[in-house]
């Protein structure tokens, strides 16, 4: 059952893919401990925002009783 939009996961795919592109170009860079945390962290909502916005499902917004969906 889907609970994102359609407007919403084009932005989720859109965005997490620009992000986890953004983080990968930055953990090729190098950088001090803190910065790689970081940047992992950051490729890793980025990968997540890929997936929930193309599979259209968000277990969070499921626990939180949210929809995008039209009904």
């Amino acid at each position: 059952m889907k609970n994102l939009g359609t407007a919403e996961r084009v932005l989720r795919v859109l965005l997490g893919g620009a992000g986890a592109a953004w983080a990968s170009w930055l953990l090729l860079a190098g950088g001090v401990l803190t910065q790689l945390l970081l940047y992992i962290a950051l490729f890793a909502l980025g990968v997540d925002f890929v997936v929930t916005g193309a599979r259209g499902y968000c277990p969070l917004y499921k626990r939180l009783g949210w929809s995008t969906a039209p009904a």
